[in-house]
């Protein structure tokens, strides 16, 4: 399998990053979300990956079969991925696609900036991608104090340390 061209199947995208996204899907993703719909992170990012944008060796589209494999490849390859990393992602895109429409505008300075100088652009959304991932790593590793034992009645009847 191929990505628009880009080589064999050691040459797919490893991060869900890399991959390309239908910010359509991610919208009607969102839409349930607001109408109370709960979700699988992972299945709703998979679902919105444009999986059109892979081709097989031949650089013809995937069949239903290679397709079905390609994201059970993915599925199985970020079954780790944590949902906050998810939710980032998608809310990211969710707000690329936003900016796209012209629900939501930049300044011009902002736009000069885009167009005079897409490097630091760039490091500016590299910046935002580290800044998602250790977000997730963060998340990943955190214990609620809830998830605590408690004091026993039988740790209640040790001396008192404190006098």
């Amino acid at each position: 399998m191929e990505r628009d061209g880009q080589g064999p199947a050691g040459a797919l995208p490893e991060t869900p990053h890399d991959l390309p996204f239908n910010r359509a899907v991610v919208d009607e993703i969102v839409d349930r979300v607001r109408s109370g719909t709960a979700i699988d992170l992972l299945d709703a990012t998979l679902d919105a990956v444009d999986w059109s944008a892979f081709a097989g060796p031949d650089g013809k589209p995937l069949g239903a079969a290679d397709l079905a494999a390609l994201r059970t490849y993915y599925r199985e390859k970020w079954s780790d991925i944590g949902a906050l990393f998810l939710a980032e992602l998608l809310s990211t895109e969710f707000m690329t696609e936003q900016r796209a429409r012209g629900d939501i505008v930049f300044s011009e300075r902002l736009l000069q900036l885009g167009r005079n100088e897409p490097d630091l652009w760039h490091e500016i959304r590299q910046f935002f991608r580290r800044k998602e991932t250790v977000t997730a790593l963060l998340a990943a590793a955190h214990t609620s104090s809830a998830s605590i034992a408690p004091i026993s009645d039988d740790d209640a009847d040790e001396e008192d340390l404190s006098e």
